[in-house]
């Protein structure tokens, strides 16, 4: 039979092996090439932030700059450990802008990448390992050794283990290896701290149930509550004015803001929402506050209108426009009229100030005028509010929510991941405070940003 002698045909697919370029936040030279783990072949991406290993025991947060094929030459290239992004981080056009400066102010792009992420997003302490929490005592006994044993029972017992206090409790001059390899087994976990400290915030909301969303089922609860629970009774009526109940366009209503004025308030909601009168939900909000725009006109003087004549038309011709006046000459209002026409042409605008003008004042002109368009980034902010700006901006692809038209900000504003700048606004292009002078990158404001926007074709006003 000559089916039965045919031997079985066997296909081998060869797996791709991918290796990084990672750009480490050091005072060093070019980018480290590190081997991508198979697992994440399919995830990794430029511009994401990786886990790498750097020296015996050092571990940073460094940037995915390129994804090839290429093995270094020479030496056998560690593994990335992880990834701490689903998507990048940073743009394409931000690693050119990184590298213009490192070459021009004659530093590391390392220290550009320092200079620019915000806190949130740079790796805040010593990495620790944590113990990952589905990792069972009885897998453990199983498939551990004396030593990996001991770090996971450390670990029990902790919040987290440093790897110097890891490679102490392993007696092990070098831990890497081991931590690896407890990685690769899903007994261990990093750190929170290596994580992206920024996380979207969350805030409770109220409704009413179903129940009681006719007219008549709300007036018997009212009776039923003043006889019984005055108190429940306050944050119904809290609720009803908040969220606007009654009124054609409702609004949602804060738990917090609900139950605020109510002595006892939670308790009085706890027993409200096992009654099934009210139902929670949470949903991210933003923790920066924005200003509603207003419709108000802008009228020019005669020397604003011949000003404002002579810098359209300069604009034109020129990529590079200088608007001279004195301190209270009306330049502001020229500022917001160019503004406004760069953004009905579907462009972002980047306003720099010196940090001594940049006043709540200027702000809420600004704001004003343009609203919640209009985003501020400024080191006064914590650092949750400066990721939130920065991730914003990261995503303002129409139809984004509360995408940012406008930001306005010091020297580090220029950092930002803009995806369509049409102009920059460099106002008081003098101050010194546009120039830093310790630690590197080293460089002037004024001199960047006219890189910055004469790269992304847009066009300057000083």
């Amino acid at each position: 039979d000559r089916l039965s002698t045919r031997q079985p045909v066997i296909f081998f697919m060869e797996r791709t092996t991918l290796f990084a370029d990672i750009l480490l936040p050091l005072p060093l030279k070019g980018t480290f090439t590190y081997r991508v783990p198979h697992a994440l072949n399919g995830q990794i991406q430029q511009g994401q932030r990786a886990v790498v290993q750097f020296g015996a025991r050092k571990v940073y947060a460094g940037l995915v700059k390129d994804v090839h094929h290429r093995p270094p030459s020479g030496l056998q290239a560690k593994y990335i450990l992880s990834l701490l992004d689903e998507s990048p981080v940073v743009t394409p056009a931000q690693f050119r802008f990184w590298e213009w400066l490192a070459s021009y102010y004659m530093c590391s792009e390392g220290e550009v990448m320092n200079a620019a992420l915000p806190p949130a997003m740079k790796l805040a302490g010593e990495t620790k390992i944590v113990a990952n929490p589905d990792f069972t005592e009885d897998e453990a006994l199983d498939q551990l050794n004396e030593t990996e044993f001991a770090i996971w029972k450390a670990l029990q017992n902790s919040k987290g283990l440093t790897m110097g206090e890891a490679s102490t409790i392993a007696g092990l001059p070098k831990v890497l290896p081991l931590v690896k390899t407890l990685m690769e087994k899903g007994v261990i976990l990093l750190n929170e701290e290596l994580d992206n400290p920024w996380r979207p915030r969350m805030q409770s909301f109220l409704t009413l149930t179903p129940e009681y969303g006719e007219e008549e089922a709300l007036r018997l609860l009212y009776d039923k509550l003043e006889a019984s629970a005055p108190r429940q009774l306050e944050v119904l009526i809290n609720y009803m004015r908040i969220s606007g109940h009654f009124e054609s366009q409702q609004r949602e209503a804060p738990q917090a803001d609900v139950i605020r004025p109510v002595k006892g308030g939670s308790a009085a909601l706890l027993a409200m929402i096992k009654k099934g009168i009210f139902q929670v939900y949470r949903k991210k909000v933003s923790g920066l506050s924005h200003a509603q725009a207003s419709d108000q006109a802008i009228v020019f003087n005669q020397h604003q209108q011949q000003a404002w004549q002579q810098l359209n038309e300069q604009l034109q011709q020129k990529d590079i426009v200088l608007l001279h006046g004195v301190t209270s000459s009306g330049k502001t209002e020229i500022y917001i009229e160019l503004i406004r026409q760069y953004i009905q042409q579907g462009k972002q605008v980047l306003y720099l100030l010196p940090e001594i003008a940049l006043t709540a004042q200027i702000i809420t002109r600004l704001q004003k005028h343009f609203g919640q368009r209009a985003g501020v980034y400024h080191s006064r902010f914590n650092p949750v509010e400066r990721s939130e700006v920065w991730n914003r901006l990261l995503n303002n692809e129409p139809p984004a929510e509360q995408a940012y038209d406008l930001i306005l900000g010091p020297r580090s504003a220029m950092f930002l991941p803009f995806r369509n700048l049409g102009l920059v606004i460099i106002d008081e292009e003098h101050e010194p405070s546009f120039k830093q002078y310790d630690p590197a990158p080293r460089y002037n404001a004024r001199d960047a940003a006219i890189f910055l926007a004469t790269s992304n074709a847009a066009k300057v006003v000083l």
